[in-house]
């Protein structure tokens, strides 16, 4: 044993010193034609302030974030097997940007078909993109399983399982940066007076399960809709909140968007603006679903081995484009039954916003921080590490009544959090932005935390009390922004 272990921790030790610099190539860089922001939001704000219309506008681009990187070189992919490099680039991935702004509040979301996006990462992004309103914007992922390796933790590792360097490109990070924060540029630069509408469906519950056979249905099969048009019918945006892994393709070597970039040319095939997909309830843990037939073949109904030994990846591209098009219907019937849309006058937005430190009781999360592979800030009292991070509350109203409500999440929460998470809102459509300028991992009820059907998520998340403390920051400005007394 003391042998092996000597074995592993020379690989290791080796292997760090082979990880190459972290430092930009900046001859690299130029070689990708980047663009240059302009941090457009400011002066586009304070433009539509100075007019004081007292209308909404609006704007929407979707920006290739792929990169020649991906497509020349290979860049480690986020999710499954560690040291995995894509060998092709099966469809592209993108950033999705919507831009609102009533002449008081500006709001930027901005999704990224990752794997996720760490707080450091995000506050530097947002630093490119305004010099007065980073806290109105949010920058989230979809959680691809078959994108880029953003966070760090996927790159070579021992044996397969012990990380030695870290799976982010430096120069793909800073190109991301780039391309962003100019697409951010570009749909501020887009916005005209707008309209709104939002929806409820119901997505075939068949799509996705939770991999927990105890707990299969524990899911949220509801998809909330978001869609913005200009003063004239003419679309801008569609967004589409719903809660599941991305992950059909599974551990393909072929970078892509997964079942989600196919919903997105769903979308655009039906002329409904630039497509978002935004994550909701997807911890706990909430897959695609490959159906009874194929769990049946697994008498543990695992649904690793399922999609390992049972399944061909033709049957995934399959798969990948029944949950694209089942989504795709469920957003389309939502809008069909849907109020008319409301704007451009008499809307208005509301925002709060609150950092805080989550404390972190994961000794997997703190070896790859000490290794500098999960490259993020840590604050340290005494022996306790916390993670700063930070949440925030949108809100719109339609002549004074809840229109929308949207919270975000720094990780990702399993369903009955965010059924906790919605209860505190007033609006008929609640909207959850999971890992929304964060990745932290898992969130459960503390009270759940102890259940065995989340053994696996406990290992992967920060601790007991995270759930409950992002829930009790969420509900704390909530209800700061509708004047209530909170509760004793």
């Amino acid at each position: 044993m003391r042998r092996a272990i000597l074995v592993i921790g020379a690989v290791v030790w080796v292997g760090a010193g082979c990880c190459g610099s972290m430092q930009v190539k900046e001859g690299r860089l130029d070689q990708l034609g980047l663009p240059t922001p302009t941090r457009a939001l400011d002066e586009a704000h304070a433009r539509i302030a100075a007019e004081g219309r007292g209308i909404l506008y609006a704007g929407a681009a979707m920006v290739d974030i792929t990169t020649d990187l991906a497509y020349r070189e290979g860049i480690y992919l986020g999710g499954f097997d560690m040291g995995r490099k894509n060998r092709g680039v099966r469809d592209p991935v993108f950033a999705h940007i919507l831009y609102l702004d009533d002449g008081k509040t500006p709001f930027v979301l901005i999704e990224l078909d990752t794997i996720g996006y760490g707080n450091d990462d995000s506050r530097s992004l947002r630093a490119r993109i305004t010099d007065r309103w980073a806290q109105n914007v949010v920058v989230a992922s979809i959680h691809n399983h078959v994108g880029p390796d953003t966070i760090g933790y996927w790159g070579p590792a021992c044996l397969g399982y012990i990380p030695v360097c870290s799976g982010r490109v430096p120069e793909y990070m800073e190109a991301l940066q780039r391309i962003v924060a100019a697409g951010v540029d570009q749909a501020v630069r887009s916005a005209r007076p707008a309209r709104i509408r939002v929806a409820k469906g119901l997505v075939d519950p068949t799509l996705s399960r939770n991999i927990h056979p105890a707990i299969a249905n524990q899911k949220d099969d509801v998809v909330r809709v978001l869609q913005v048009q200009g003063e004239d019918g003419t679309p801008i945006a569609v967004l589409a909140n719903w809660g599941c892994h991305v992950e059909a393709l599974w551990n393909d070597d072929q970078l892509s968007a997964d079942w989600a970039g196919a919903f997105y040319r769903r979308m655009q095939e039906r002329g409904l603006g630039v497509p978002i997909l935004v994550m909701g309830a997807l911890g706990g843990l909430v897959s695609i679903d490959p159906g009874e037939e194929k769990m049946a073949l697994d008498p543990k109904r695992d649904i690793m081995t399922v999609f390992l030994k049972h399944m061909s990846i033709e049957e995934r591209l399959a798969l990948m484009h029944r949950v694209a098009d089942g989504l795709a219907d469920a957003v389309t019937q939502a809008l069909d039954r849907a109020d008319p849309a409301v704007g451009p006058g008499g809307i208005s937005l509301h925002l709060d916003h609150q950092d805080l430190e989550l404390l972190q009781k994961n000794w997997v999360f703190e070896y790859m921080g000490n290794r500098g592979l999960i490259q993020r800030s840590v604050v340290t009292r005494g022996r306790q590490i916390f993670l700063p991070t930070e949440v925030a509350v949108v809100q719109a109203r339609h002549q004074g009544a809840p229109l929308f409500d949207l919270h975000t999440v720094p990780g990702e929460p399993a369903p009955p959090l965010v059924a906790e998470m919605d209860a505190t809102a007033q609006a008929p459509v609640v909207f959850t932005v999971a890992l929304g300028n964060d990745e932290v991992g898992y969130m459960v009820r503390e009270e759940d935390w102890d259940s065995p059907n989340y053994e696996y998520e406990r290992t992967m998340s920060l601790g007991r009390t995270t759930g409950t403390t992002v829930l009790r920051t969420i509900q704390a400005l909530r209800d700061r922004l509708y004047g209530r007394t909170p509760a004793p």
